[in-house]
């Protein structure tokens, strides 16, 4: 082999690194992991038990940032409930000096009590108007006395129920008892008999002395209370009257309106 032969079939002093790296490369096996040892199918559809692990860790607990990792404070909890059933009230405190009662419930219960004692009170009136009661005096049943106390042509005023006993003689139209409420028609004046009045009588033309007559506008009435003059709508009206054993008892809420007929009216005895 002659000399530059033999130059060419010697390798560069540059080339034997690189030929010794890859022979001892091609020469160095590997090590075979797990992983790597599994088949690819399976690689491929079931990650590993760690890797599924950490994969879990990190979507249930995102890591805290570096160098600021804290405890977590203790949940607040809320306030306890009061003891007792559902229903229970707890007064509130009373601070020092703050009244018992309050100016608004003070208020609020006189109010109350004033509006009920008016309706008890309207309540107790339509019920005595209903169902009255025994009533003396005006309005009621009144004793005038026995009848030998009015003699025949006397007026006698029974002030207890506000009327006139007049016994009627037969010159008058009677003879009879009769029983004349003195307020008059016009405007409920009180009607006074008057001895010494005179006044023509006009069923005679002639002056006759005595009459009832008005003090406020001179309405003018008979001895049976028949109007004759004045102002007043009507004749002085009568009280309903009846006798027992011989005492004259009147009904001074049973009245009859007057008129020319009240003679007519009394009670023989």
């Amino acid at each position: 082999m002659t000399e530059q032969e033999q130059q060419n079939a010697q390798p560069e002093a540059g080339d034997q690194p690189a030929e010794a790296d890859t022979g001892q490369a091609e020469e160095t096996p590997q090590p075979a992991t797990a992983e790597a040892a599994a088949p690819k199918g399976d690689a491929d559809t079931k990650p590993t038990a760690k890797a599924a692990a950490s994969k879990g860790d990190a979507d249930a607990k995102p890591a805290a940032p570096e160098g600021k990792a804290k405890a977590a404070a203790p949940a607040k909890k809320p306030p306890a409930a009061p003891a007792g059933p559902p229903t229970a009230v707890v007064a509130a405190k009373r601070r020092p000096g703050q009244p018992v009662v309050s100016r608004r419930t003070i208020l609020q219960i006189g109010f109350w009590s004033g509006l009920g004692a008016f309706i008890a009170g309207i309540a107790a009136c339509g019920v005595d108007m209903i169902y009255p009661t025994s009533i003396a005096g005006f309005g009621g049943t009144v004793s005038a006395g026995d009848v030998s106390k009015f003699p025949p042509g006397s007026k006698t005023q029974i002030v207890e129920g506000r009327f006139w006993m007049v016994h009627l003689t037969q010159e008058q139209g009677g003879p009879g008892l009769l029983a004349l409420w003195w307020k008059c028609p016009h405007l409920g004046c009180t009607v006074p008999w008057k001895d010494n009045f005179v006044w023509p009588d006009p069923t005679t033309g002639a002056p006759k002395k005595g009459w009832f007559r008005c003090p406020c506008h001179g309405s003018t009435y008979t001895d049976a209370g028949v109007l004759t003059f004045g102002p007043a709508p009507r004749s002085l009206d009568t009280m309903k009257m009846t006798i027992e054993n011989g005492r004259i008892i009147v009904d001074t809420g049973d009245t009859t309106h007057g008129g020319p007929d009240n003679a007519e009216r009394a009670i023989r005895i």
